[in-house]
């Protein structure tokens, strides 16, 4: 095929992808009015109680409590809530949490779609080279942007699309800055560490090849995190936190049984639908609800030993390939590898929402490609 042929052939699966995607903007919008964001709600929730200095894990709303603070689908026999997400995502909903939930929930909708095109734009940026850059936004909107993946994500109002976006800066700056590059990219990697903890492990390929810059950072970027939540929070919020998630893998082993319970239908904030989601293709794709799903229960600590050996294997395949292949790309790429299997071996449910951290891998492999046949060859 000729080279003008292909750039056709390309800016004609651009356009398709970018018509695609506006259609999904407006069905995303259409489902921002119908439906509630149960995933927004209790994290909105959760930084309430916590301005209010109570414990944002354990809080039960109970009749006679403002509505305010209710968070729906919440089970009122579970000893804990639904909110998951560590103190420093609270403290970053902190910011806007007073204002009305159906502000908000607006608000949020039209934020998730800045940050997937912004983290798109970052790694289209990340080459000077306007084919790949193509291919990487053809890729990332057929397979993101115009898929059910996001139409649930923005649905439920999730959070995965700022983590992926704050690895796609990291990216972004690594290869763009002239001066510590290394430093700064591993700063955003370390706040997006603090933010969702698996993220830490895009580090491991950057410790084996002694990238040490990179891992300072990250360390900063993850301690600046941290510390700034207890401008937010009491230290014992922490340890709340980690005992609350004790509890949900104990939930999701099915140890703790969920009963069909459920707090009353009543208007809040103004809005009616916050009881209800979108019927979208949802499964569990951790590898303890498959597993559940047929009947085997597996503990957090087998979880735990299967996955490390699994890291093991990629790290001795990482240390047998030559010092030239392990490009910064590659080591990105394998690192967002590591951080998606290991979210498929934590002892919580998976479900699709969070596999728009895919746009990473599938941009780098488009980035590396040269550099992947390379070391495919050996």
């Amino acid at each position: 095929m000729k080279k003008s042929d292909v750039l056709i052939l390309i800016n004609t699966l651009l356009i398709f992808a970018i018509f695609l995607s506006i259609t999904g903007f407006f069905a995303d919008v259409s489902n921002t009015v119908k439906y509630g964001g149960v995933d927004l709600r209790n994290r909105v929730v959760g930084a309430r109680v916590a301005l209010n200095q109570m414990d944002p894990y354990f809080y039960k709303w109970s009749e006679g409590s403002p509505e305010y603070f209710l968070d729906p689908p919440d089970h009122p026999n579970l000893p804990v809530n639904r909110v998951t997400v560590p103190p420093t995502v609270l403290q970053f909903h902190s910011i806007f949490c007073d204002l009305p939930y159906s502000l908000q929930r607006f608000g949020w909708t039209i934020f998730q779609w800045v940050m997937l095109l912004s983290a798109i734009a970052l790694l289209g940026k990340s080459t000077d080279d306007k084919s790949n850059s193509k291919l990487i936004w053809i890729v990332c909107l057929f397979f993101v942007a115009d898929s059910y993946i996001f139409r649930l994500h923005v649905e439920r109002g999730q959070i995965y699309i700022l983590y992926t976006f704050l690895i796609a800066l990291s990216y972004y700056l690594i290869i763009r800055l002239k001066r510590n590059s290394d430093f700064w990219s591993g700063l955003i990697a370390g706040y997006a560490s603090a933010l969702r903890f698996p993220m830490l492990l895009i580090g491991l390929p950057f410790l084996l090849c002694k990238r040490w810059k990179f891992l300072i950072g990250q360390v900063f970027g993850f301690a600046i995190g941290i510390s700034a939540s207890f401008l937010f929070i009491k230290p014992h919020i922490w340890k709340s936190y980690f005992s609350a998630m004790n509890l949900h893998g104990l939930v999701h082993e099915g140890i703790i049984k969920i009963t069909s319970e459920r707090y009353p239908h009543i208007n809040i904030d103004g809005i009616k639908n916050l009881y209800i989601g979108a019927r979208l293709p949802v499964s569990d794709s951790s590898v303890q609800g498959m597993m559940h799903n047929i009947g085997i229960q597996l503990s957090s600590g087998f979880l735990l030993v299967v996955f490390s050996v699994v890291v093991a294997l990629l790290m001795f395949f990482f240390l047998k390939i030559k010092n030239k292949y392990k490009t910064t790309g590659f080591l990105f790429l394998l690192g967002s590898i590591i951080i998606i299997i290991s979210e498929i071996f934590l002892p919580a449910a998976r479900y699709n929402y969070s596999d728009v951290i895919m746009l990473i891998p599938l941009s780098l492999v488009i980035l590396d490609s040269k550099n992947l046949l390379e070391i495919l060859k050996q």
